[in-house]
Order: C-alpha cells, then sequence, then structure tokens
C-alpha cells in the first residue's frame, strides 16, 4: 500500500532504455499497511459555510474551546469525501479524532480563515462572541496549533496531503467584501477603479506570498515524507460572469474571477517548480468542474458557492456586525465537485503507482542475474490535438502503455489535451484512443516522445475504437 524503498529494485538488464530526464524510481512492500491522510489548509479546505461542523452540539459555553469548531472543519467538507482505492468508504469515516482503524487514518487539520503563517511560523487567532442575553455577553480568545504539528501525531510516513493555501494571503475575502460594500452601480464610495487597484496591490506584493506558499509545500514535503503525495487543489472562479444586479457589477464580476485564474496560473507554476527540483507534488485544477454548464460560481442559476450573506448564521464565531463567514464558500455541491476533482487525481496516482510496481516486476523478471541498487524512471508528456486544425485539444482521450504486448499504464488527457505519466526507463508503445477518432499508435524509445500528436477524425463507425480507461486499469490490475 506504501509507495517506499524497497532493498532490491531492478537490474541492470536496462541498458537499452529512455534517455528521457531520468529521476530516481524505486518501490516495496511497506512493513505498516495502515493508509495516512492528512487533509490541510484554508477554508475552502476546512468547509466554511457547510455546516455540520465538528463541535457544533456542544452548548455554546463548551464549542468555542473545541478546536474543530473553532477551525470550522465541515462533516461534509470536500476532504472527508475523499476515496482512496483499495479503502472501502471516504476518509471522514476513518477521522482520528473518531475512529480507530488500523487500515486508514485521516488526520483533518484545515481552518478557516488560515494563511501560510499559520502552518509553521504563527498559531491563527480565533475570537467568538455572542450575546447570551439582554445583559451577558460571552467572548473568548483561543489559539489553533500550527498545521504542520500535525505531522506529530501522523509521523513521516503519510501517503497522502491534500490542501488549499494562499487564497487568504491575497486576500480574497476582502476583495470580494469591496464589491458587496461598494457597488459601482450604487456609489457606495467604491468602484472598479477601486478594485482594479486593490488587485494591483496583490500582485505587486506577490514574490512575497509566492515565496511563502513554496515554503508551506517544502516544509510537508520534509515532515511527510518523501513518499508522500501532496495534492495542492485551486480555486474556482468565484462570482457569476454577468455579476449580481446592483450588487455586483458584470465588470467587478469579470475583474475578481481572472485574478483567481491567474492565482491560479500561479500556484501552478509553483507546483511545477516544486516537481522540477524533485518533490512529490500535483496541482488539481477546479475551474473546469465549477465552469461546466454555463459555470457554478455564486448567484448563477445552479450555484456550488454561497452567495454573499449578510446576516450571521448560527455557527458563526462571531455573532456581531454583519456578513457570515459563510459568504463566498463552496457549499455542498461545490465540496462535491472538488472531491471528484481530488479524487480523480489520487486515483491517477494510485494507477501509477500500481503500472510501476506491475513494469518494475515484468522488467525485473526479464533482466540479467546482476541487480543494481536503482531504476531510473522517466517523465513521459505530451499533448493530443485534432488533426484537422492541428490546434484543437482532444479532451479524454485514453492513453496505454504497453511494453512488448504487456499493458502497464494507462492515462486520460486533461481538458488541455495534456498527458502526462512516469514509467521505468524501457522501450514502449503508446495506444491512443479518443471517441470519434481513429486509434493512433507510437513508439517510443530514446528521446523519440513527441510534444504533439494528431488524432485523425474516424471516418466510419469501424474506424471508430473506443476502450474506455476503466477497463485497461481494469487490465492491469
Amino acid at each position: 500500500m506504501k509507495n517506499k524503498f524497497m532493498n532490491k529494485c531492478i537490474s541492470s538488464a536496462l541498458a537499452s532504455v529512455m534517455m528521457l530526464s531520468a529521476v530516481p524510481f524505486c518501490t516495496s512492500a511497506a512493513n505498516d499497511d495502515t493508509m495516512v491522510v492528512v487533509s490541510l489548509g484554508d477554508s475552502y479546505s476546512s468547509g466554511e459555510g457547510i455546516p455540520a461542523f465538528y463541535g457544533q452540539n456542544k452548548a455554546w459555553e463548551d464549542r468555542v474551546y473545541d478546536e474543530d469548531w473553532l477551525a470550522h472543519r465541515s462533516t461534509k467538507s470536500w476532504p472527508g469525501m475523499l476515496e482512496i482505492p483499495d479503502i472501502s468508504g471516504k476518509m471522514k469515516d476513518y477521522n482520528v479524532k473518531e475512529t480507530n482503524s488500523a487500515k486508514c487514518k485521516w488526520y483533518f487539520g484545515a481552518a478557516s480563515g488560515a494563511e501560510t503563517k499559520h502552518f509553521s511560523q504563527v498559531r491563527q487567532r480565533k475570537d467568538t462572541y455572542k450575546r447570551l442575553s439582554l445583559f451577558k455577553t460571552f467572548k473568548t480568545t483561543s489559539y489553533l496549533p500550527k498545521q504542520m504539528d500535525i505531522f506529530n501525531k501522523a509521523g513521516n510516513d503519510v501517503d497522502y496531503v491534500t490542501l488549499t493555501v494562499g487564497g487568504n494571503d491575497v486576500g480574497f475575502q476582502e476583495i470580494i467584501t469591496t464589491c458587496a460594500t461598494g457597488s459601482t452601480y450604487l456609489h457606495f464610495g467604491s468602484d472598479k477603479l477601486k478594485l482594479e487597484k486593490q488587485m494591483d496591490s496583490v500582485w505587486e506584493g506577490f514574490d512575497s506570498i509566492r515565496a511563502n506558499i513554496k515554503d508551506v509545500y517544502t516544509d510537508i514535503q520534509s515532515a511527510a515524507g518523501d513518499q508522500a503525495n501532496i495534492i495542492v487543489a485551486g480555486y474556482p472562479k468565484l462570482l457569476d460572469k454577468e455579476g449580481k444586479g446592483v450588487l455586483i457589477s458584470k465588470k467587478e464580476a469579470t475583474i475578481v474571477n481572472d485574478n483567481v485564474t491567474k492565482f491560479n496560473n500561479s500556484i501552478l507554476d509553483i507546483v511545477n517548480e516544486c516537481r522540477d527540483q524533485g518533490m512529490n507534488i500535483y496541482f488539481v485544477d477546479v475551474e473546469p468542474e465549477f465552469d461546466k454548464d454555463g459555470g457554478h460560481q455564486a448567484y448563477s442559476d445552479n450555484a456550488w458557492i454561497n452567495k454573499i450573506i449578510l446576516t450571521k448564521q448560527d455557527q458563526d464565531l462571531d455573532q456581531s456586525g454583519i456578513a457570515s463567514s459563510y459568504s463566498i464558500h463552496p457549499n455542498e455541491e461545490g465540496a462535491k465537485a472538488y472531491a471528484r476533482c481530488v479524487n480523480a487525481k489520487i486515483k491517477e496516482i494510485a494507477d501509477s503507482i500500481k503500472a510501476k510496481k506491475a513494469a518494475a516486476k515484468l522488467l525485473k523478471s526479464a533482466s540479467a542475474p546482476a541487480v543494481e541498487e536503482t531504476v531510473q524512471s522517466v517523465a513521459v508528456s505530451g499533448i493530443i490535438y485534432d488533426a484537422a486544425d492541428e490546434t484543437t485539444p482532444v479532451a479524454d482521450a485514453v492513453v496505454n502503455v504497453y511494453s512488448g504486448d504487456e499493458l502497464v499504464m494507462t492515462s486520460k488527457t486533461d481538458a488541455e489535451g495534456n498527458y502526462s505519466f512516469e514509467l521505468p526507463e524501457g522501450e514502449y508503445r503508446l495506444e491512443i484512443i479518443a471517441e470519434g477518432f481513429k486509434a493512433s499508435e507510437i513508439s517510443i524509445s530514446g528521446e523519440t516522445v513527441p510534444e504533439a500528436i494528431m488524432l485523425e477524425k474516424a471516418e466510419t463507425e469501424a474506424d471508430e475504437e473506443i476502450v474506455q480507461a476503466t477497463e485497461a486499469a481494469e487490465k492491469i490490475a
């Protein structure tokens, strides 16, 4: 179950192999078969805005001292809906605070309002306020543990770490507040120019934010162990593209959404930089999922993000003032959308691990007696296009990888036609299958993997060779 180093790896019979950007790769059987998953991050991971929260059933005087409630960790959060192949149920079924399972342990440490500094630098402050009666108010100040402290319990033998981070550092909440309280239509003292200045200010100071985000990733890998798969989820566009009447103009919505996309692209750049430096980290883009069917942003017809809620909700920590902290956070459907995206990445990673082990076993069985300590793996990637114009990407194309006649890997292209995976060095055959296109095959050996592969349209039904990715995965299993 673990992807750890084994004592013996593959032999020197792999001399005639690909020479593509090699990085070390070994596998082993783990002594400890417990799956360990850690979920960290900000409100988009904690499930802010989606009651019920862990601890909320306690009396107010008690819940204000409950760490889970103070962090607004939702029982319906997307990390709790994550599924790991070969583990039954969802992560919420393995919450270490509620279940003692030798099969799987889930540590939930995300906290609403968390910034990068709350991972390893300072403890996050939480203030509560509630009027209990006409003459009595109840106020508290508490401090959550630093999020990295969770590894004191989870250890450095973690399989997966999930997180969202950075949104509070760039001040998304303040940006939305500007839209709500300073409508360009109502002229409440704010206008489009002010919003643009806010965004300009964010990007002027982004170098330090960028460095802090990268430090979080680095600290997590160090604490969780090199074998840990770190999955960084991005953020959805927040507002319906048409705005919301007199509250948010179309121009304001465009400014906010464009800058969310810009921020996601920056996160992707940081993740790619970390991967280039050998870190085991992945980015999950949730924008396409939230953009489906015309969009599911706040104020859309089928919104997966809460609108701006101008009245306090019963679980808001601070019951004074206006505007709930639930505002502009994914609702229950939004959490499900996040879970779909991250679960797809987890399956991709798990399939890759399984395929690597299968390929390593296959190559080892055919190798010479001499055994080396490691076998190199190679990164294989490219883009698949429609040959009709050579610019339209082909999404959801199945990419099957064969060593001889043995299927050792299957993958799918994303919305932009990209595919990527790692393989032990060797000679392989790629089979590309997509609905409406002729099946295509290419051999990869040496440095012959093309950056772009063109698929011809199928002319007849006989030309359409469609194979489901799930069937290919079953062959590996």
